[in-house]
C-alpha cells in the first residue's frame, strides 16, 4: 500500500492551523491576564484542530481532545 500524497486541501488546513496557533499566542500575549489566557487557549486549540486535520484526516478531532485532556 502506497502512502497518499498530500492534497492542496490538506496543505491549506496545515497553513491555516499554523497561522491560528501563532495568532492565538500573539493575541493572548497582547490581551494579557485571564482574558488573554482564555482567548489564546481557544484560538490555539482551533489551530491545533486544523493542523491535525491537515495531517491526520477528517477524524483528527479525536486526537485534539485526547491531547487537550492529557495535559
Amino acid at each position: 500500500m502506497r502512502p497518499q500524497a498530500p492534497s492542496r486541501h490538506d496543505t491549506l488546513h496545515i497553513i491555516l492551523g499554523a497561522l491560528l496557533v501563532v495568532g492565538g499566542v500573539v493575541a493572548g500575549l497582547a490581551l494579557g491576564g485571564w482574558l488573554g489566557l482564555g482567548v489564546g487557549a481557544v484560538v490555539v486549540l482551533l489551530g491545533y484542530y486544523f493542523v491535525v486535520l491537515g495531517i491526520g484526516g477528517k477524524h483528527a478531532w479525536l486526537e485534539i481532545f485526547q491531547e487537550f485532556f492529557n495535559m
